[in-house]
């Protein structure tokens, strides 16, 4: 009887899939990271509904001082890590990022990469507070990960005597001259404000009335939140029996109504905040300091 060749099929793990070289791409090739825990803000359950009855879900109060009528809230940002942020067709709809328009809020980002987040950096020290073992750990469900260093440029619409915070806030870089205009009334034309002043996040402008719209173009970082129907909780890789720790992977979103903001939020670290007309904005850990 003739020998019959069956080949040879190595064990998925740990020949196929090391995780130590797994890890070792997304140290060297990925972006850096920072992650915010996620939590359900108590406010949507606040009040009694009909008969005793709870209030609908998701009816988040806007007068809530916690989350701002979102229904959820943020730790502040975790120590950076290196992550790989990617975008891969999973969906009928595009996942690139983009923008739609809104009836009642007009443009609307569109936004829904891959993140994948490794159990160690092999450059590191295991006690570095820049490993993501933490994050590996527990990562879920209406997370924020920041990628502080994918800088995009916006615009907001602020007023004089209201809304004088920018929406997106993370690595915020405004130009010290030509960043923010109004409408001249009397000229029916665009004008360019001179003195205008940054404080972190929030932009002011002198001499005009109140009530006064102006526009300000400024870079960020996005935020995304882990929230999907598919992917919003980790990708656990079955492999080796459970025992190898594998990268996980999150399908984000950039949920747009979530995370404009309309107070000022904490900044992740390697965050900067830049403009001619005060001293650097140098956000650390849970908190913002005016540079010496």
């Amino acid at each position: 009887m003739a020998n019959v060749n069956v080949g040879f099929e190595p064990a998925v793990s740990p020949w196929l899939l090391m995780p130590e070289r797994f890890d070792a791409m997304i140290a060297r090739l990925g972006q850096r990271i920072a992650w915010r825990r996620g939590h359900a803000c108590p406010c949507t359950f606040s009040g009694a509904g009909p008969q005793g009855a709870l209030p609908l879900t998701g009816t988040a109060r806007r007068s809530c001082n916690t989350c701002f009528g979102s229904g959820a809230y943020w730790d502040d940002p975790s120590a950076i890590f290196i992550g790989w942020i990617s975008y891969i067709q999973l969906s009928p709809t595009p996942d690139e990022p983009g923008v739609r328009t809104d009836a009642a809020y007009g443009a609307v980002q569109l936004s829904e990469p891959s993140l994948t987040i490794p159990y160690q950096n092999p450059n590191l020290a295991v006690t570095d507070p820049g490993q993501p073992t933490d994050v590996w750990n527990n990562a879920s469900l209406d997370d924020i990960f920041i990628p502080v260093d994918m800088l995009s440029r916006y615009t907001a619409v602020l007023q004089v005597g209201g809304q004088q915070n920018l929406p997106f806030q993370q690595n915020l870089q405004i130009e010290p001259a030509g960043a923010v205009t109004v409408w001249n009334v009397d000229t029916g034309a665009v004008e360019k404000v001179a003195n205008y002043a940054v404080s972190g996040p929030t932009v002011t402008i002198n001499g005009y009335p109140d009530r006064t719209s102006y526009m300000v173009e400024f870079q960020a970082a996005p935020v995304y939140v882990a929230y999907r129907p598919a992917g919003g909780l980790p990708h656990v890789r079955p492999l080796g029996g459970g025992t190898v720790k594998e990268p996980r992977r999150f399908k984000l979103a950039t949920l747009d109504f979530w995370t404009r903001q309309r107070g000022i939020e904490p900044s992740a670290q390697a965050s900067t905040v830049t403009a001619g007309a005060v001293k650097p904005y140098v956000p650390v850990f849970g908190s913002a300091v005016i540079a010496p």
